[in-house]
């Protein structure tokens, strides 16, 4: 069974990242988040994390959950749960208590199983520091888009 409802939305969304969206940066969340545009950067979640079939990752994540239906190029760190489904692929390294992978997944990296010890949701020193990188980042492309 899946740590997800049918319809893969978690009951606590608090962010969605539609498909026509591209988010660059870090996209830090307390709750859950559903990507199904583009993100390139870092995620951090503290909740569920699910990449729809048209969603693109080019980034690290860690997340409480995660499921993966589209497409990651990055480090997944789940703390709890990793589910990727048939539709999806993976190309990075993986870390993770629970793993459920498909039949006809893509899958190129390396798995870690941490037995339920990962410190992927435990408060880290660096919060503030992501969140640092994000502002400058933020600049940066403001910077750029004002010519």
């Amino acid at each position: 069974m899946s740590f997800l409802k049918k319809n893969n939305a978690p009951d606590n969304l608090d962010t969605l990242i539609g498909s026509k969206t591209i988010f660059v940066g870090v996209l830090m969340s307390n709750e859950s988040i559903s990507i199904e545009g583009t993100v390139k950067g870092k995620v951090k979640c503290r909740g569920s994390l699910v990449i729809g079939q048209e969603g693109k990752v080019k980034a690290d994540i860690v997340a409480e959950n995660v499921l993966i239906v589209g497409q990651v190029n990055g480090k997944v760190t789940a703390k709890n749960k990793l589910e990727i489904t048939s539709a999806g692929r993976v190309k990075g390294d993986i870390e993770t208590s629970r793993l459920v992978i498909a039949e006809g997944v893509v899958f190129e990296g390396s798995c870690r199983m941490n037995g339920g010890k990962s410190e992927a949701t435990s408060p880290s020193s660096d919060s503030k520091s992501m969140l640092k990188k994000g502002s400058e980042i933020e600049k940066k492309l403001y910077q750029i888009s004002s010519g």
